[in-house]
């Protein structure tokens, strides 16, 4: 996954980091320690695949993101995912047509789950989506992720926050 080290806001246009997966499944961390019904009982490191809508991370470090740190959410955290779809296509589409797609699907699902639309709230959005070497490992997935103004953990959802 690709990762910007900070989250971009633009008034004028929708603007957003981005985050790519990278690594291989062969090399990793496995899920996070998860309860019968999926939802995260502790803090820990997990392969970035395995991040569920739902799930809280802390904030990946560097642009390309092999493992995270998923974290309960009623423990302070940085970024919840809240919205996950898969590409559609065959071949790997290109850098650019997976940027514009994980932007378009992810800021309108950001109006969905907060209740405001991204460039009228003050909360951050990025997302995981795949890069060519992933997608060679049958990574399609984008997962759009939410976090607090720059800098602010958070804690809980931000489902309806209407901010």
């Amino acid at each position: 996954m690709q990762h910007p080290s900070t989250p971009i806001r633009a008034t004028a246009v929708l603007c957003m980091a981005s985050i790519a997966l990278v690594g291989c499944s062969i090399i990793s961390s496995g899920d996070a320690k998860r309860d019968e019904s999926g939802k995260p009982t502790e803090t820990s490191v997990a392969d970035a695949f395995k991040v569920k809508v739902g799930d809280c991370i802390a904030e990946p470090s560097g642009n390309e993101v092999k493992d995270v740190s998923i974290i309960p959410c009623e423990q302070s955290h940085d970024l919840e995912a809240y919205a996950a779809k898969d590409i559609a296509a065959d071949a790997y589409p290109g850098d650019s047509e997976v940027e514009r797609q994980s932007e378009e699907y992810c800021g309108a699902e950001f109006a969905t789950f907060v209740g405001l639309p991204y460039d009228q709230s003050t909360l951050e959005l990025t997302y995981f989506y795949p890069t060519s070497e992933t997608w060679a490992a049958d990574d399609r997935e984008i997962v759009c992720l939410i976090g607090g103004a720059p800098g602010e953990a958070t804690t809980g959802t931000l489902k309806g926050a209407a901010k």
